[in-house]
């Protein structure tokens, strides 16, 4: 396996340096798990067990939720359970679903008030929430981020990696050796890099068709590289393990420059980063997975299948209407056919389980007042009324946790491939137990350190523009040049806005050769959450599941894996008659089993940082009158990089993002559900039929 070294002290090997190609990836077991193009959930989640995710992180949004639960105050749980079953999905919210909820908040509260660290959404992938220690305080940091400028609510971060960044054949790299450094930013360039060759994207570009062809991980996955950009990331070295406490993380420390972030002018800032990267460190050891696994948790309910009661029940009136098609073709005379008539009537206006336990709830509902004379004298029109009411009498229960394996098993991953139903059959087999590589950054990574792309945004409104319109779309982070696997956020300061969240979804896969429901496949699709679709109307349904949103408050930290897609939402001034503005500082975790060119290896390319030093250096204000030092400089205004060109390069950049959003948008698979047993010619040619993606792989 390749050795990657950005160190300075040899050549440069990073993806795209020296002998490491441009697209060179570890193999899953070997790094972590990531969202572009690749990790995809699976199995897909109950929506009973989506529902129980839901509530526990409404709950822990509750004021004091920890001591309500850890003191057992059975008056406010009581309340929170009515709460709950009232609500849209409360009928989701059942006593084995509730008892199971409570004794994982138990859990959480203990670990919140040990840790200040707490888990959410977690399946196999997780948000984890934390207050920060004390020692970062948020006037300091809102003082010093306040002295970068002001920046409007729709313009571009004051902190921007998407600035500046490494431009592989525009950059000055060290790439025979040597290295940059906090006190010695510019070091001394041996080798200016060349343009490098021709990448997967222009490949791709040359297929023809190649867009129709988009298949997760065949051609999709070559649009999120970018054969020209990369974000540059900062180096951080870990320096001491003393004083490391369970609400804290190690102590570490920024060893090159923050991209766009001069480090001689913001010498707090700095400390103030390293504290908040500290305190992202045992976040992120607790939602990073690798990608050879199943992810950080298992399901709290795996099924395959359910049960259907009372389906296609038998009745007399069935067999009587079979074969009929005039009244005359069953009985002599009328009064006996009205009879019949008399029998229908009372069958259809009989008891049916709710619509959300109907097991097939395509059947319309309001034929018997719609049902005119001549329609009642017609044996077929009797006979569609009584198959519909029928139809709407098979019921099913969703599945419950608890039946196959218990919540502690499930807490120490035991038998928890045990499903209640299981696959009829399938390639992908569940292991009996959930396997989990503990991950401990500071440990794994103490000499090596991490890379950390810093981003900065303070966000103002006014009266005149009193709304953050938050994100268009669900994305993930980064290309996969950028290797990012995780990230952080945290708020510094909210001041006069309305409640901010971010909000979460994955990919997930379901093979639908693996169900078990071949009577009414509708009644799976609602267990797993599926919606349901018309097949010659629509495209199916998406392989998308959305967790719902976290907020983003003022001292907390969240952090999430970049197998997440996440989505910031809107926010507006509270009092719409004052200013308001929020402070984001974004932390995106480089990979560490990989080293990737960081600031390190790229001296400032900023021409407003190198022109001081430069004229300092060079001692033209001595040397020469002021005209001819301000002629000078004119004539190098261009160097490194102007701010124009680094402008005009952010926007391709983004472009290069967009695209890489768009096919990892197009690459998403579509549930095939509603065809058991499964047929595989079926489903391919409605796939083709609506352009979409055979099945999620």
């Amino acid at each position: 396996m390749a050795t990657l070294t950005n160190a300075g002290d040899g050549p440069l090997q990073v993806p795209g340096f020296g002998s490491i190609p441009l697209t060179f990836e570890l193999p899953p077991e070997a790094r972590f798990a990531h969202g572009l193009g690749e990790y995809r959930h699976s199995p897909r989640l109950t929506k009973r067990e989506m529902a129980m995710l839901r509530l526990m992180q409404h709950i822990t949004e509750q004021l004091g939720w920890d001591r309500t639960v850890l003191d057992s105050d059975e008056t406010k749980l009581a309340q929170w359970y009515q709460d709950a079953v009232e609500g849209t999905e409360g009928y989701l919210i059942s006593t084995a679903a509730w008892n199971w909820c409570l004794a994982e908040l138990r859990d959480k509260a203990e670990a919140w008030q040990v840790t200040g660290r707490l888990l959410v959404f977690d399946s196999s992938s997780a948000v984890c929430q934390a207050d920060l220690p004390m020692k970062l305080s948020l006037e300091e940091i809102q003082k010093e981020v306040a002295q970068l400028g002001p920046q409007q609510a729709h313009g571009y971060p004051l902190v921007d990696p998407s600035l500046y960044p490494l431009v592989y054949d525009r950059s000055h790299v060290l790439v025979h050796g040597g290295h940059g450094s906090l006190d010695n930013l510019w070091g001394i360039a041996r080798e200016v890099t060349k343009e490098l060759p021709v990448y997967p994207v222009d490949q791709a570009e040359r297929w023809p068709g190649a867009d129709a062809y988009w298949m997760p991980g065949k051609m999709g996955t070559e649009n999120c590289w970018s054969n020209r950009f990369q974000w540059l990331p900062c180096e951080v070295q870990f320096s001491s393990m003393s004083s490391q406490t369970p609400n804290d993380g190690p102590d570490v420390r920024i060893t090159s420059y923050v991209n766009n972030l001069h480090p001689d002018h913001h010498t707090r800032l700095y400390k103030h980063l390293e504290h908040v990267i500290a305190a992202s460190v045992p976040s992120w050891n607790e939602i990073l997975f690798y990608g050879n696994t199943r992810g950080r948790h298992p399901p709290r309910i795996l099924t395959y299948g359910c049960q259907i009661h009372n389906y296609m029940e038998e009745h007399k009136l069935f067999k009587d209407l079979l074969w009929a098609s005039t009244w005359a073709d069953l009985f002599d005379t009328y009064e006996e056919w009205q009879e019949l008539c008399a029998a229908a009537r009372e069958y259809s206006i009989g008891p049916e389980p709710p619509k959300w336990k109907q097991a097939d709830f395509g059947w319309p509902t309001k034929l018997l007042e719609d049902m005119t004379p001549e329609q009642w004298d017609n044996p077929e029109h009797v006979r569609c009324l009584l198959e519909s009411k029928r139809r709407r009498k098979a019921w099913f229960d969703h599945p419950e946790p608890g039946v196959s394996f218990s919540y502690e098993q499930w807490k120490q991953g035991q038998f928890t491939g045990r499903a209640i139903r299981p696959q009829r059959y399938g390639k992908f087999p569940d292991p009996l137990n959930h396997d989990h590589t503990a991950v401990r950054l500071e440990h794994t990574f103490k000499e090596d350190g991490l890379q950390v792309v810093v981003e900065i945004n303070r966000i103002e409104l006014t009266p005149e523009d009193p709304e953050y319109p938050g994100d268009t779309h669900f994305h993930t982070e980064g290309l996969r040049n950028d290797h990012i696997v995780a990230t952080s956020l945290y708020a510094a300061e909210a001041n006069n806005v309305t409640q901010a969240r971010v909000a979460f979804e994955h990919e997930d896969k379901v093979h639908a050769s693996e169900l078990n429901c071949e009577e009414v496949p509708a009644a799976l699709s609602t267990v797993l959450d599926v919606d349901s679709w018309e097949t010659h109307e629509q495209p199916p349904p998406r392989a998308l599941h959305t967790f719902g949103s976290v907020p983003i408050t003022e001292g907390r930290l969240l952090s999430w894996p970049n197998t997440y897609r996440s989505k910031q939402e809107s926010f507006r001034l509270r009092d719409p008659s004052q200013p308001g503005n929020m402070t984001l500082i974004k932390l995106r975790l480089v990979d560490p089993h990989y080293r990737v060119c960081s600031t390190r290896n790229v001296p400032p390319q900023q021409h407003d940082w190198w022109a001081p030093a430069a004229r300092q250096a060079a001692d033209l204000d001595n040397r020469l009158p002021p005209e001819l030092v301000l002629s000078v400089m004119k004539q190098v205004d261009w160097w490194p990089m102007s701010t124009v060109e680094a402008q005009h390069l952010r926007e391709e950049l983004h472009g290069d993002h967009e695209r890489a959003r768009t096919a990892i948008d197009e690459c998403v698979g579509h549930h095939f559900l509603i065809f058991p047993p499964y047929n595989p010619w079926r489903a391919r040619q409605l796939a083709e039929e609506h352009d979409v993606v055979y099945e999620s792989p």
